[in-house]
């Protein structure tokens, strides 16, 4: 008996459990079913029960099958359960309800209990509700109250099903032995949650018996009606349920149209290396931005370093728009919805994707780094026909040709000029300094003329004039200005010869005596060039602009030193011929002798007595004489010249000069020494020595005592001495026929001989030189004019 109420028991509180799972959703499941919809097994887990589906299943003889009582001892007092029987109705009702289990609709049966029970429950509100929307009321699922897996075990812990224990029934199954027992209006079930398995009894708040009496899935017809009404917000809940995906759907199969429409145009608003290509195709997008990057890639790419630069074509450089990447940010598909954004709101300006050749980056910047790196340079100043001029400088250079080409890659084509990535070093003057300086120039040294005061004049010298004699260096604080006061000082002279005169130039001449007279002459005063140009700058740094102006002693056009006068210490050597009778000849000589005379021969220099005679002619003060040609006696401008030559030639054989060119005469006077004498005749026989001594020499000539004298003033230097050898070869004069009409008959000369000098040259006691020479006399014939036959002469 005990084991039987057990059973029964526990019968109930799983038919309680699974009312509460199924009651408040098996009409659903009818409409459902009708609908062909599937149905939902649902969890209710804040309901009463209706009262049409707490009605019992009919035993196979069609009455109700009673259900056996509950165990009075699992009642509990009312007044204790009440309060947490309404709050567990409250929290109940505020619990969100959970989507349940689909089942495909062909797995719903309608339980005949239903079928009979939908007369009983045709005044409840749900009944209308199912007419209205034309859901059958008596179809339940087949399997509704199949046990799921994850459902709880019904079976109280502890307690073993044996095999007189009841098995485990559905309500919506027929074969469910429940008896159907009213309760009170004023009964209260409580259900608990889903999967729960305590079963709370239901109480009666007005007795105990009636708790006791009235089954616990037993509800009123109000409350039926209050359930039907708590269905309909669920209904819209799972209508709304199914309508969002059906939306996102649609929403995600439009997106997907307008990208893949979109997809081969370009958003509107999109600027690319300059150019408007919004709403263009791709294709003649792709033409424009080809057309411009062409254009970018020809032109010249600059790369600078410091104040230099390099140029060169960015294509040269390896430098290339990639236009189909480019493009790419803006057209073909995407489901990226910023594209479709930009098509919408407008795309704007986009970047170029470019690409670049390595190695043709690489050579460039190495081409670029032979022109740019390099020392620091000075700015300057130039000065060029009045007008002031910046030279700029550089700074030193030296290009990191790695981190530069990361620039230029990141930059182009963004930037066509690019600053390289160096190490610069500034100059020490750099282009502001020489700026600051050129207008200090324009506005102080060149702004107005400056006035110099001399002694007893003064001179106004232009800006122009300054300017053009000035010049632009570095010092030591930087650009100075260099005026070149020589220059300066010419112009100023130029312009005021009354600021300077001249001196007296040095000479030497001989008195009635044949002393030696010797003035070294008289400094002038000239503008000290000097000076001078530190005197302008002054002048023109002042506020008055006026300056003193510098003197200094002039040298005379010829000086002392000029001269050599002070080598003119004595006569170092001396040499005279006898005059003849002839005073025209005479003559000639004193004319020569005065050409002679103060003729200076500097060391390493050369006497020259057909120079030192020249002109020869009656300007000069010479005349005709009788000259001997060929045997003929004839008239000759400067006769008698010979004797000249003789002399001056022994004044500087006995100097220890070195004898260049002479000649004898053919036929020997014997007013000369015999192999030692030389003739002249211009154009032909000239008497020529070089001074090889360290000493100026200055030649003295001039007639006295019936002799012609040639002096040779020096500093001794060398010791000369002289041999003449014995004549041999004598050959007596014989008688010479000549018939020129000018011949001169005259009687026989002086025999014909061979005779040899010896010069013998010595310098502080050593012999440095020793010369002979060996000359051939013709004997001096009579003449006898008696035919034209030409004969060979001599002239003197």
């Amino acid at each position: 008996m005990a084991r039987g109420k057990k059973n029964a028991k526990r019968q109930a509180e799983e038919e309680l459990a699974r009312s509460r799972r199924n009651s408040a959703a098996h009409r659903s499941l009818r409409r459902r079913a009708q609908k062909g919809a599937g149905a939902r097994s649902a969890q209710v887990a804040d309901g009463t029960p209706d009262q049409e589906d707490l009605q019992q299943p009919a035993g196979p003889g069609g009455e109700a099958v009673e259900s056996p009582a509950p165990d009075p001892e699992s009642a509990q007092p009312a007044s204790s359960e009440q309060p947490e029987v309404e709050q567990d109705h409250q929290s109940a009702a505020e619990e969100p309800e959970h989507e349940p289990d689909r089942l495909p609709t062909s797995e719903l049966t309608a339980p005949a209990w239903l079928a009979a029970g939908e007369d009983a429950a045709s005044d409840s509100p749900e009944e209308s509700d199912s007419a209205r929307d034309g859901s059958p009321a008596d179809e339940e699922p087949a399997d509704v109250d199949a046990p799921r897996s994850d459902e709880p075990d019904q079976h109280p812990a502890g307690v073993d099903a044996g095999p007189g224990a009841p098995e485990r029934t559905s309500v919506f199954s027929p074969s469910s032995e429940m008896p159907v027992q009213h309760a009170d209006d004023d009964a209260t079930a409580v259900h608990p949650a889903v999967g729960d398995t305590e079963v709370m009894s239901p109480v009666d708040a007005q007795s105990d018996s009636a708790a006791t009496a009235t089954p616990p899935w037993s509800a009123s017809a109000e409350q039926d009606g209050a359930d039907d009404e708590s269905r309909v917000p669920s209904r819209k809940r799972r209508r709304a349920a199914w309508a969002v995906p059906l939306v996102i759907a649609l929403i995600a199969v439009l997106y997907v149209g307008a990208q893949a429409l979109l997809s081969t145009t370009v958003p509107r608003g999109t600027e690319v290396l300059g150019l408007e290509i919004g709403g263009l195709s791709t294709a003649a997008a792709t033409e424009e931005v080809a057309d411009a990057a062409g254009g970018i890639e020809s032109a010249d790419l600059e790369l600078r370093a410091a104040t230099e630069s390099f140029a060169l074509p960015a294509r040269d450089a390896g430098l290339s728009v990639d236009v189909e990447a480019t493009l790419d940010q803006v057209t073909g598909f995407t489901l990226a919805p910023d594209r479709l954004w930009a098509h919408i709101t407008g795309g704007g300006p986009i970047s170029p994707e470019t690409a670049v050749d390595e190695d043709s980056l690489t050579d460039a910047l190495e081409a670029a780094a032979v022109q740019l790196d390099g020392p620091a340079q000075n700015a300057g100043v130039t000065v060029s026909d009045g007008t002031v001029e910046v030279v700029p400088g550089r700074s030193s250079v030296t290009v990191d040709q790695e981190a530069s080409a990361q620039r230029v890659q990141t930059a182009w084509p963004a930037a066509q000029a690019i600053d390289l990535i160096a190490d610069t070093e500034p100059p020490e003057i750099t282009d502001e300094d020489a700026a600051a300086f050129a207008t200090e120039l324009e506005t102080e040294t060149f702004s107005a003329p400056i006035t110099l005061v001399g002694d007893d004049a003064e001179a106004t010298i232009e800006p122009a004039t300054i300017a053009a004699m000035s010049r632009v260096e570095p010092g030591p604080g930087g650009l100075e200005l260099v005026v070149d006061g020589s220059a300066l000082a010419g112009r100023i002279v130029e312009d005021n010869p009354a600021l300077t005169t001249d001196g007296d130039n040095a000479s030497v001449s001989f008195d009635d005596n044949h002393e030696i007279v010797i003035d070294e002459g008289s400094p002038g005063v000239t503008i000290d060039g000097e000076a001078l140009g530190a005197a302008v700058l002054s002048a023109a740094g002042s506020a008055e602009r006026i300056g003193e102006l510098p003197y200094t002693a002039a040298d005379p056009e010829v000086s002392a030193e000029d001269l050599g006068l002070a080598d003119f210490q004595e006569v170092i050597s001396s040499f005279d011929t006898p005059l003849t009778a002839d005073a025209v000849r005479t003559e000639n000589l004193r004319v020569a002798a005065a050409d002679v005379e103060g003729v200076i021969v500097q060391p390493g220099d050369t006497f020259d007595l057909t120079e030192a005679l020249s002109p020869i002619n009656e300007e000069e003060g010479y005349r005709d004489a009788g000259v001997i040609v060929n045997g003929v006696l004839t008239s000759g401008m400067g006769g008698g010249l010979s004797q000249m030559a003789t002399t001056a030639y022994n004044a500087g054989y006995f100097a220890g000069f070195e004898i260049l060119d002479h000649r004898p005469h053919s036929v020997w006077f014997t007013r000369y020494p015999a192999g030692r004498e030389s003739t002249l005749y211009t154009g032909s026989i000239n008497v020529e020595f070089r001074n090889n001594t360290p000493y100026a020499a200055v030649f003295n000539s001039y007639l006295d005592g019936g002799s012609l004298h040639v002096d040779v003033w020096s500093t001794e230097h060398f010791e000369v001495t002289t041999s003449a050898s014995p004549k041999t070869n004598i050959t007596e004069p014989g008688v010479k026929e000549v018939s020129s009409e000018n011949c001169e008959p005259k009687g026989p000369g002086q025999p014909g001989f061979t005779i040899t000098n010896t010069r013998t040259v010595y310098l502080e006691g050593e012999e440095v030189d020793q010369t002979s020479n060996t000359w051939t006399y013709k004997p001096d014939d009579a003449i006898e004019c008696v035919s034209e036959d030409e004969d060979d002469g001599d002239s003197d």
